[in-house]
């Protein structure tokens, strides 16, 4: 049996979790204290500028998967009489507050004292913030936008709509909290969140280099950076940071495997299996890297931001992303992204918790495989709830894959 080669991580994923340490010492201790959202959400920069901790149950669900906790508190939610059917992130959050009497993985997410909820997401978040605001009886603030279907033509009158949600948003937040939130504060965290965009952006291009400098793993926890620090002094250091690396990885030729190692570039479609993310090790002793995923590259808030005019700036991050615009819109970026990362095979997760990202695989796989004659591989399983996940199954089918892909 072949020894397994010890491959160098890049020295930023220390740094996330060192953040990621931080960040929940902050949700713990800090006050005020908002859940809110992990999609393309005003709500974050806005709390910043306030000097409210913003919390995020999503990325709270991310962490108790890898610490193999989340099943435990889906099955607790399931008790309470939630049905198997809700999105395993809400059903871990509903667990966790039920069975809070266990010790908490890095020691729990804090008490909210009021939720912030924008709509340019998950359906079924509405009713689950609704659910926590009861729960807890605290307030909810929400900002309603559009779906945009046709993102190239935006109305004006769909950006005056989402400004005036934001204002009112805003107005409410300061009555809740008793706080001002000044144009200057708002206009330095619009300012940060864009620096973090715009290497972010960059980031993302770099992607594109043959050896592929960094893998879907290290992508994804640079995510955090992205969604959770938006807005920061933080956040904008870390990602440049970030950046500044995996420039220079790509300078001295440095990727994930050698250029020789290097065979296959993969596509992942939908969220990765956060209780084994030990499968992307699986493809890398095969000669496969992933420099991109749709989860990854179309569905945050990565809309160009102006410091000049932050409600506008804010407006327009809540109109975007992927959540919140049509499916040929998505398939239509994806063929040209295949095609500029020279990606030839595909791994589709058919995710049973997030509906909004699976609707349109069937359509993506058949596209894919018909446009660009590429291999698709559609995978059955939950992005947090690992009940249902079968490896034997799941090995089986890759290693099928592989063989079918070649050398």
């Amino acid at each position: 049996m072949t020894e397994k080669k010890k491959r160098e991580r890049p020295a930023f994923n220390s740094k996330v979790s060192e953040a990621i340490g931080r960040h929940y010492k902050d949700v713990q201790t800090k006050r005020h204290l908002a859940y809110t959202l992990m999609s393309p959400n005003p709500f974050v920069e806005i709390a910043y500028a306030a000097g409210i901790q913003p919390g995020f149950p999503e990325n709270y669900a991310c962490i108790c998967a890898a610490k193999h906790t989340s099943m435990v508190y889906c099955e607790t939610a399931e008790g309470e009489n939630y049905t198997p059917d809700i999105c395993s992130y809400c059903r871990n959050n509903l667990g966790y507050f039920y069975g809070s009497g266990e010790t908490p993985p890095v020691g729990g997410i804090g008490e909210p004292d009021l939720f912030l909820l924008t709509t340019c997401a998950c359906t079924h978040y509405f009713k689950w913030w609704d659910a926590l605001s009861e729960i807890y009886s605290k307030p909810l603030v929400y900002v309603n936008t559009p779906r945009v279907m046709e993102p190239k033509s935006v109305p004006d009158y769909y950006l005056n709509y989402a400004m005036k949600e934001i204002e009112g948003a805003i107005a409410n937040i300061e009555n809740i909290v008793g706080v001002k939130i000044t144009n200057d504060q708002l206009s330095k965290a619009v300012m940060l969140s864009g620096k973090i965009v715009d290497y972010w952006k960059k980031l993302l291009e770099l992607q594109k280099a043959v050896p592929c400098p960094i893998n879907l793993p290290d992508i994804s926890n640079a995510l955090f950076v992205l969604i959770v620090l938006a807005g920061t002094q933080q956040g904008a250091d870390l990602m440049e940071a970030i950046y500044d690396e995996t420039s220079k990885r790509v300078a001295a030729g440095k990727g994930v495997l050698s250029k020789e190692e290097e065979r296959h570039r993969l596509l992942w479609l939908n969220i990765p299996f956060w209780y084994n993310l030990g499968i992307f090790g699986y493809f890398e002793e095969r000669g496969c890297v992933f420099p991109f995923s749709d989860y990854t590259q179309y569905i945050w808030g990565t809309t160009r931001m102006d410091a000049s005019k932050p409600i506008e700036s804010l407006a327009r991050k809540a109109l975007g992303g992927e959540l919140n615009t049509s499916l040929d819109d998505q398939i239509e970026k994806m063929l040209n992204d295949i095609r500029d990362y020279q990606i030839d095979g595909v791994i589709a997760h058919s995710n049973r918790s997030c509906r909004i990202l699976s609707v349109g695989i069937p359509d993506a796989a058949e596209i894919i495989r018909a446009e660009l004659n590429i291999p698709v591989l559609v995978l059955d399983g939950d992005h947090t709830d690992e009940r249902i996940y079968s490896d034997a199954n799941v090995m089986n089918r890759i290693d099928a894959f592989l063989e079918m892909l070649g050398k």
